[in-house]
């Protein structure tokens, strides 16, 4: 149900020094009942914590970068390269250049002050109109709809590309709030192209093209 204790059990296949294999069994519908769980819960620290835990460990098993640097990240550490050895580096899923995705998603996160989760991000991103849009007057902002081309699904991939490739950190101790690091900088300035895996889903969802914004106010502080 968690990182540390997925570490822990992985761990111990390679005590002896010798090559060993972990089998993950991920099962989005109990992802989805833990989470009803956890809905039902008093707010408080404790369930800010088990609700952060439980987004990192279906993030994990979701993720399309190299596994172990998404363990390294998920503990601090973003310098780690690619181990070859997991599924993801063996087995390694398309790439595209995800520059001006990424630079909306970031944009974003900035345009909203740095202070709130992923999934509010993406309904800003993709021009939601609910009320809490737009009681924040977050639809009056220019990030506003700038990813409605896309699907719920696949800017959530991009999010977590993001993460783990440490350009965005979700504060715990926040409510899991999104917020830049400083190798976001580069690339909301231009000075950097970012490549990302193609998200694993149904990209027929998207809107008409007709209707796709190319709004390029992004971010260049």
């Amino acid at each position: 149900r968690n990182i540390e204790f997925y570490y822990q059990e992985t761990g111990r296949a390679g005590r002896d020094g010798l090559p060993a294999e972990a089998m993950m069994l991920y099962d989005p519908e109990e992802i989805s009942w833990l989470r009803r769980m956890l809905d039902e819960k008093d707010d408080g620290p404790q369930k800010q914590v088990e609700t952060h835990k439980l987004n990192a460990m279906s993030a994990f098993a979701e993720a399309q970068t190299c596994r172990r640097q998404v363990l390294l990240n998920y503990f601090g550490e973003y310098r780690g390269k690619p181990c070859g050895n997991c599924d993801i580096c063996l087995d390694p899923p398309k790439h595209f250049d995800a520059t001006e995705e990424a630079r909306k998603a970031l944009s974003c996160v900035y345009r909203v002050n740095q202070s709130f989760g992923m999934g509010y991000v993406v309904e800003v991103l993709r021009g939601m109109q609910n009320i809490r849009v737009r009681e924040n007057g977050h639809d009056k902002i220019s990030t506003y709809a700038i990813g409605r081309d896309h699907s719920h699904d696949y800017w959530v991939s991009i999010f977590r590309q993001l993460i783990h490739k440490g350009l965005l950190f979700q504060n715990i101790t926040r409510n899991s709030t999104l917020q830049l690091t400083e190798e976001a900088r580069p690339l909301l300035r231009g000075d950097v192209t970012l490549e990302l895996a193609v998200p694993r889903l149904d990209t027929a969802a998207r809107a008409a093209k007709s209707d796709k914004l190319t709004s390029k106010n992004y971010d260049k502080k």
